[in-house]
């Protein structure tokens, strides 16, 4: 089974914000060529260079709390669980990528800050899966799905990594379900989708 963040909100600054004297300073301040880019303190610059998007761009703590979930769930100790980002660019970080490092922000950040900061596995989501030969058993959790979603640990379930709006990748001939009648945020959908599949494991 594969759980896949995608179009996960998860970047390095863009260029044109490299040239704002308060970035240079921190980019300085930390000896680094670029950051994750977080809308929570860069917000000015999100709306004065993209203001149409202050509300997609930037949240990398969406990434963060999948992945410790992710990790940390008891259901590994069950079910034969993977899971991946894709980035909205395209980037693909799996768990191996990630493996290594303590369950910390800072060390989520300082890690995802190396991959993307080198040429890394570059695949849109689709791409990705059928890499992994998962589509026929693949569904795209969506608020606006069809009901009767299957739970099980030989399916693969795609989660949107952004904070408002639709998928920017197409998913060409894979179903759209739904899990709950509401939009949820990522740690809420990974909370019941968790629970459910660990309901249907036998137990001692």
């Amino acid at each position: 089974m594969i759980v896949l963040l995608a179009d996960a909100e998860l970047e390095l600054l863009p260029d044109v914000m490299l040239q704002e004297l308060e970035i240079q300073d921190i980019l300085r301040r930390l000896g680094k060529d670029n950051i994750l880019l977080d809308n929570h303190s860069m917000k000015k610059y999100i709306s004065k260079y993209f203001p149409g998007n202050l509300r997609r761009m930037g949240f990398p703590d969406i990434a963060y709390m999948f992945w410790r979930m992710n990790e940390e769930s008891v259901l590994r100790d069950v079910m034969n669980i993977n899971y991946a980002i894709h980035t909205k660019w395209n980037i693909i970080i799996e768990r191996e990528d990630l493996l290594g490092i303590e369950p910390s922000y800072l060390a989520f950040k300082e890690r995802v800050e190396e991959i993307l900061s080198r040429p890394g596995k570059k695949s849109s989501a689709l791409e990705y899966l059928k890499s992994k030969g998962k589509i026929e058993n693949t569904v795209v959790l969506h608020p606006r799905g069809e009901e009767c979603l299957p739970i099980s640990g030989d399916m693969n379930y795609v989660i949107g990594g952004f904070p408002e709006g639709d998928f920017i990748s197409e998913f060409i001939d894979i179903r759209k379900l739904r899990l709950h009648r509401d939009e949820l945020t990522v740690p809420a959908v990974l909370e019941i989708l968790h629970f459910r599949l660990f309901s249907t494991v036998v137990h001692p």
